[in-house]
C-alpha cells in the first residue's frame, strides 16, 4: 500500500486520518522539491513519531524504489500542502497502480483553496500558471499569454513562484515582479495581490499596484501572487481590507 499524506499549509497541518496512516507505515518518506517542508524534520518526526527521509526530485522522478517497497509493505510519502496539487505526483500514483498496488490520498489544505481568504471567489480563478526563474537559454514566456487569456474571460490568475530546492532559492515578489514587466510590454497588469505564508501565524495579505507594491520586503518563502480579473463588489469591498497604506 502506498499512502500520500498532505500535510497541509504550514507543512503540520495533517488530518488526523493521516497520522493514522503513518502508524502503519514501515517507512515515511516526504519530498521538498514542490513545496517548503514549513516544519522541520526533528518537530515532524515527532508530532508523528516515525523516523522521515526527505527526498529530492530525482528520488521521486527518476528512481523507483519508492514503488518496488510499496509492493512489499505499506509506505507514506508525505506532501506539502495537499498530495495531487502538484501533478508530478499523479505520475507516482499512476505508476503505483499499473503494479495495482493500492493507494490512499489523504488530502489537507491546499494553496488552490486558501486563497480564497483575499476575498475572491474561487469560481472566478482561470488557470493557474507558474513563474519560472529565467536561465540562459530558457525563459518561458507562456505563463503571460495564460494571465491575459484568463484577463480577457474576466478571470483571475494565481502565480505560483519557482522553486529551487536544491540551491535553497524560492523567488519572491519582486523577482515576479522584474519578470512579469519584462514580458508585460503593454501594462495590461496593473494591480496584484500579494500572499504571503498563508496558514501560518506570520501570513500576509497585500494589495495594489505592482510600483507600489516594489518597496516591501516580503520575508522568508513561500509566496504567490494573484492577478485579479472582474472584480463582484463584495470582493472589491473585500479587498479594500488588504489595500497598501499610501
Amino acid at each position: 500500500m502506498l499512502y500520500l499524506i498532505g500535510l497541509g499549509l504550514k507543512g503540520e497541518d495533517i488530518p488526523y486520518s493521516g497520522i493514522e496512516a503513518v502508524k502503519k507505515c514501515s517507512k515515511v518518506y516526504c519530498e521538498v522539491y514542490t513545496n517548503l517542508p514549513g516544519i522541520e524534520k526533528k518537530k515532524l518526526e515527532k508530532i508523528l513519531g516515525v523516523k522521515i527521509n526527505f527526498l529530492e526530485r530525482k528520488d521521486v522522478e527518476e528512481k523507483n524504489f519508492i514503488i518496488e517497497e510499496a509492493e512489499k509493505e505499506n509506505i507514506g510519502f508525505l506532501v506539502g500542502g495537499d498530495p495531487l496539487a502538484a501533478t508530478t505526483h499523479i505520475d507516482l500514483v499512476l505508476r503505483a497502480k499499473k503494479r495495482n498496488i493500492d493507494v490512499k490520498i489523504i488530502h489537507a489544505s491546499s494553496i488552490f483553496s486558501a486563497v480564497s481568504e483575499t476575498g475572491l471567489h474561487l469560481y472566478k480563478f482561470g488557470k493557474t500558471v507558474s513563474i519560472v526563474y529565467p536561465e540562459e537559454k530558457f525563459f518561458p514566456k507562456s505563463f503571460y499569454d495564460t494571465i491575459i487569456s484568463n484577463k480577457e474571460r474576466g478571470l483571475h490568475t494565481l502565480l505560483l513562484l519557482d522553486i529551487k530546492a536544491e540551491n535553497k532559492r524560492y523567488m519572491n515578489p519582486n523577482e515576479a515582479f522584474e519578470i512579469l514587466e519584462t514580458v508585460d510590454k503593454n501594462k495590461i497588469i496593473k494591480k496584484v495581490i500579494v500572499v504571503s505564508r498563508l496558514g501560518r501565524d506570520d501570513q500576509r495579505i497585500i494589495y495594489g499596484e505592482i510600483n507600489e507594491l516594489k518597496s516591501y520586503s516580503y520575508g522568508d518563502p513561500p509566496h504567490c501572487i494573484i492577478i485579479p480579473g472582474e472584480l463582484h463588489f463584495l470582493e472589491e469591498e473585500f479587498l479594500d481590507y488588504f489595500k497598501v497604506k499610501k
